[in-house]
């Protein structure tokens, strides 16, 4: 069983957690959010406060080393558990591992709900839902922090071969984003913005393609330019998203 959690630590005394929070180097606020956010999750009843906080150090491991250097030894010095402790909430330390890639990919995903939720919110005309379009996708090229995070995606999504858990958790979370991708077209169609004849589960999905396809360009020895990239998808929803006369006048309550 794996425990979600967006990069919150477990419930600890107080003194034990100020400790580890300061050993992972977070700010002053950034503890603040942790502890606020630890409460919530006790209240709740959302995960076991141990487990949160196993997987929340095993995040800020893998964001930091990466996954190919996430070692038990420095899982164990991070939360200040034993094995048997680790051990009790986790069958092994791949699971430790998984848990904190779907963790890192959930963050992922809600960080793009959040944008995706924002770009439409903010637009009162068609020029500022396209205007929002333009920045977030050249935000997506150009972002070093989401590069980062495509990299750690891409690792997730590799282990969902070998994991019949982890493809399962990992399916419900993509699923959210699509879903709001559809909602958030849907709504720009009934605004006039979007042409009325595409199919809006299929234009959500090849929005998240190109997005995390670009992760190829990652990789690669020779880098195409950022601007390049983002022009030709700027010109693609020109072409083939954009109603040919959208309406611009503001959206009625």
């Amino acid at each position: 069983m794996f425990a979600i959690s967006p990069c919150i630590l477990g419930v600890l005394r107080r003194n034990t957690a100020r400790v580890i929070l300061g050993a992972l180097g977070l700010s002053s606020e950034g503890r603040f959010m942790v502890v606020r956010r630890t409460q919530e999750m006790r209240r709740d009843g959302a995960v076991h406060p141990t487990q949160a906080l196993i997987v929340d150090c095993a995040v800020q491991l893998v964001k930091k080393k990466g996954v190919n250097e996430f070692h038990i030894d420095d899982l164990l010095e991070a939360t200040g558990l034993t094995r048997g402790a680790i051990y009790h909430h986790f069958e092994n330390v791949e699971r430790v591992l998984e848990s904190a890639l779907l963790a890192i990919y959930v963050e992922g995903i809600n960080t793009n709900i959040t944008q995706v939720r924002q770009t439409l919110a903010v637009a009162t005309t068609f020029n500022d839902f396209r205007n929002g379009v333009v920045e977030a996708n050249r935000l997506y090229v150009k972002n070093a922090k989401l590069r980062e995070m495509r990299k750690l995606r891409a690792h997730a999504m590799a282990k969902t071969a070998t994991s019949v858990e982890l493809s399962s958790a990992l399916a419900v979370e993509q699923q959210k984003l699509t879903d709001e991708y559809v909602a958030v077209i849907t709504e720009a169609q009934r605004r006039g913005w979007v042409q009325e004849d595409l199919d809006v589960s299929s234009l959500a999905v090849f929005i998240q393609a190109y997005s995390f396809g670009i992760i190829i360009d990652d990789v690669s020895e020779a880098h195409i330019k950022q601007d390049s990239w983002a022009l030709l998808i700027e010109n693609f929803f020109e072409k083939c998203v954009y109603a040919p006369q959208p309406r611009s006048a503001k959206r009625s309550n």
